[in-house]
Formats: structure tokens, sequence, C-alpha cells
């Protein structure tokens, strides 16, 4: 008993990224729900992506300035929703060639993530997903050479 009480569990960490190392691409946040956003927003700020913008819908977009750097933008399709949710991508991509989109679905669907790719998607998650999975599409879409 006694050295099961003196025992301790180790637990390997995954490797983290060098928190010296360049910032990631600037980032965007629309749809979904609040506590969605919030978690999105977090994740992105823990892995060095500076957010540029949140909100439920696309407006305030316009005040994001045209660059030539790369910025991700992440659509929170939701659910039950998410026919509004790809034409709040198109009109958020509309003439932004600095904007590469990651959709997130609420469920696999065919049907979904051909309305989602139509919209301007480059990536499509699906819930649930890997916090890994999620930084590497945003890494990979935030990239000026990333081609999917």
């Amino acid at each position: 008993m006694r050295a099961f009480q003196t025992a301790t569990e180790t637990v390997a960490a995954p490797p983290l990224r060098n928190p010296s190392g360049p910032p990631g691409a600037p980032a965007i946040v629309l749809g979904g729900s609040e506590d969605s956003r919030l978690l999105l927003r977090g994740l992105l700020r823990l892995h060095r992506h500076r957010v540029l913008l949140e909100g439920p819908t696309h407006e305030g977009i316009e005040r994001v300035p045209v660059s030539p750097d790369q910025k991700v933008l992440v659509l929170d399709a939701g659910t039950g929703k998410s026919d509004s949710s790809f034409s709040e991508l198109q009109a958020a991509l509309q003439g932004r060639g600095d904007l590469s989109a990651i959709v997130i679905l609420p469920s696999a669907d065919p049907a979904l993530e051909a309305k989602a790719r139509e919209a301007g998607a480059k990536t499509i998650l699906v819930r649930p997903f890997a916090i890994r999975d999620f930084i590497q599409a945003v890494d990979s879409v935030g990239t000026p050479s990333a081609t999917t």
C-alpha cells in the first residue's frame, strides 16, 4: 500500500512549438457559438497565431486591411445553419486574396463538404477533431506556399 501511495505517474507531453520561433499566420475566427469561438481563439493564441477579428458573422472583416501577408479565416459552421455559414464564407472571401479558409463542420456530410469547398474552403475539419489536426491545418493554410 505504501508503494502505491508514493508512486508517481509520468505522462509524456507532446512536443510544443518553439516559443521563441516565428509567430504563426494572423487569423480571423467567424461563426459558431461564443464558447466555440473562445476555444478556437485560445488554441490559436496558444500556438502563436494572432487573432485579428472574431465574431458570429463576416461583418467587420472589411476593417482588416488587405495585405500581402496570408491570413487564416476559421469558420465554425456550427449546427443547423450551415447554408448561411457558407454564404457568410463566400462574402468574407470575396475579393480577398490574402485569406485562406478552414471550415469546421458539425458532422461528416459529403454534401456539406462540397458546399464548403464551393464557398472557398481550402481545408475542412469535422467535429470532433484533434487539436494537432486543427493547428496543422492552420499552419499549412497560413503559409503562402500552401496548396491543397
